[in-house]
């Protein structure tokens, strides 16, 4: 980095920054500038700077940098995290930001993050302020750059790519013949055809507490989830301390039992989450006194197969209601028990789990594989070793879990899109499912916006065979403001985006007669369908499937 003369009505001097080693978090390699007064909890600041592009590779044309405001060690919280990007003309950023801690001069830190890219290159950051406002001005009166993602705009080239995709890989044609009962065609029958349920899995988390609850709330939230979805599982019941009634009585396991029957008799695809999160402290209490503060190679032996008989214990549980299981989430950050008796041991809960799921989907889950702007490269590239490591090892993996937990500032379409090619293309035989799907900002234009091009770019892909949101209502969300309905029941923009998508745009209703060979053709989307045809005065009706790589010839006789 080197200070360097401007020319702008702003500023004189301005801050080049040459990225000459893009791998790593935006948090690696920063301008680190500490605040020059104290600040208090309940201040309101405002970050204010310029940035543009002088060198870059990417196909956008866009240099870019990570903007935070960071707190002192040892925590380093974060109280805002901002990618900024431009082209070579000057862009002007205004990003307000709440501070929750009372700081002393210098501990609170505005930084501008280098890392995080796959290429290198060279940007110019100038005018950089940050002001005080303090405890009595609200976010909302401050300006505020609007934050976006690249491929947002209408005209964007890959809309018109993913929709071929889409009419290619998620559509398939099919006939229906309509003759007597001697074989004769009959021309002019009437035929509707509705489709009833998508193959492709539109889902959502629930929680059995409110699934198989009797309030008025409970009468709405079963509702809303036969009206928006066809896959679905728990959110947090199935983990093992919830299992074992450490969380409480909202957790039972007859309860849980309940809420899985109750989707499956509703033909819902159902998967589990999760058979084991292999860190200290997503591991049930009961296990902790097997592991030594500090020393994971010292752990007690017996810890291997406590893990073992649980997941035959869970899975024998719920083998009749679950389609499909995570067996182990986020590796990358939660590895205590691999710490303790080595990697080996993730084979073993692979091979544990299949004893009784033997038809069973099995996955491998992890978060900032598409988020984080999509540039967390050590993370990606621990995923994909960790999946290629499993499988030479003759682990059972069916499937890629990639969590889609997306904030103010999402990941580029096309980056999305580059990644799920990424994966598909080293893991041709895997299924990729976006397990954990949630937009979290108060930009509800911008939140539905993503929520519909995200939709579209992933089920675009030939790979992947469903998105699950983390959760629908807000009153029962971790993050309240990413769902999709407001808590008093009132639908967001993103939860339009939502259904408009798909109980609209990817729906197939057709009208139509019969020809004069007794045949009426169409193309529609892959699923259930009902068919309804009228023959003079009598009216029969057949339910059938349209499914990829068949013939979809269907004949109804009178």
């Amino acid at each position: 980095a080197q200070l360097i003369q401007v020319e702008h009505p702003a500023f004189q001097q301005a801050m080049r920054v040459k990225v000459l080693r893009p791998d790593g978090l935006f948090f690696s390699s920063a301008i680190q500038l500490p605040s020059t007064q104290a600040v208090r909890a309940g201040d309101t600041l405002l970050v204010h700077l310029y940035f543009r592009s002088i060198l870059n590779t990417e196909e956008t044309g866009n240099g870019f940098a990570t903007v935070f405001v960071q707190g002192p060690k040892p925590e380093y919280k974060k109280y805002l995290i901002h990618e900024i990007n431009a082209t070579d003309e000057w862009k002007e950023y205004k990003l307000p930001v709440k501070i929750t801690d009372d700081l002393a001069k210098g501990e609170l830190g505005l930084f501008i993050g280098a890392g995080g890219g796959s290429k290198k290159q060279t940007w110019e950051v100038g005018g950089i302020q940050l002001l005080n406002y303090g405890d009595s001005t609200a976010l909302s009166a401050l300006p505020q750059t609007r934050a976006s993602y690249l491929g947002r705009a209408p005209d964007a080239a890959w809309r018109k790519e993913a929709n071929e995709r889409i009419e290619r890989h998620r559509k398939g044609d099919f006939s229906i013949q309509v003759r007597t009962a001697d074989g004769q065609a009959i021309e002019g029958a009437e035929i509707q055809v509705r489709q009833q349920r998508h193959a492709y899995h539109f889902g959502s988390v629930i929680t059995a507490t409110l699934l198989t609850g009797q309030s008025e709330t409970s009468e709405i939230y079963r509702a809303k989830v036969l009206e928006l979805f066809n896959q679905s599982g728990t959110e947090n019941d199935l983990k093992w301390g919830p299992w074992e009634n450490e969380w409480g009585d909202k957790y039972q396991q007859a309860q849980t039992i309940e809420a899985l029957q109750w989707l499956k008799e509703r033909h819902f695809y159902t998967r589990g989450h999760v058979l084991v999160w292999p860190s200290k402290k997503h591991l049930p209490r009961s296990l902790l006194p097997y592991f030594s503060k500090g020393d994971p190679a010292s752990a007690a032996p017996a810890a291997k197969q406590i893990v073992l008989d649980h997941i035959a214990d869970i899975t024998s549980a719920t083998s009749d209601y679950l389609d499909e299981w995570d067996v182990i989430n986020e590796p990358y950050s939660n590895h205590d028990l691999m710490d303790a008796f080595g990697n080996e041991i993730m084979v073993d809960w692979f091979k544990a789990a299949r004893q009784n799921l033997s038809t069973q989907q099995l996955y491998l889950n992890d978060y900032a594989i598409l988020s984080s702007g999509g540039r967390d490269r050590t993370h990606q590239q621990h995923y994909q070793d960790t999946l290629r490591y499993l499988l030479d090892k003759g682990a059972s993996v069916n499937g890629m879990g990639m969590q889609g937990h997306f904030g103010r500032n999402p990941t580029s379409i096309e980056r999305v899109h580059s990644i799920l090619d990424r994966y598909h293309t080293s893991f041709p035989q895997l299924d990729i499912r976006i397990t954990e799907f949630d937009v979290s900002t108060d930009d509800a234009e911008l939140q539905a916006d993503y929520t519909r091009d995200f939709l579209t770019i992933v089920f675009s892909h030939p790979a992947t065979v469903g998105v699950q949101c983390w959760g629908f209502w807000a009153g029962a969300h971790w993050r309240p403001e990413a769902a999709l309905y407001t808590k008093d029941w009132q639908i967001r923009p993103n939860g339009e985006q939502w259904k408009h998508l798909t109980r609209e745009i990817w729906w197939t209703d057709l009208n139509g007669q019969s020809d004069a060979k007794g045949t009426f053709s169409g193309r529609a989307y892959y699923g259930d369908y009902m068919i309804r045809v009228r023959h003079n005065e009598t009216i029969k009706e057949l339910q059938f499937q349209i499914e990829k790589d068949d013939a979809n010839r269907f004949e109804i006789q009178f």
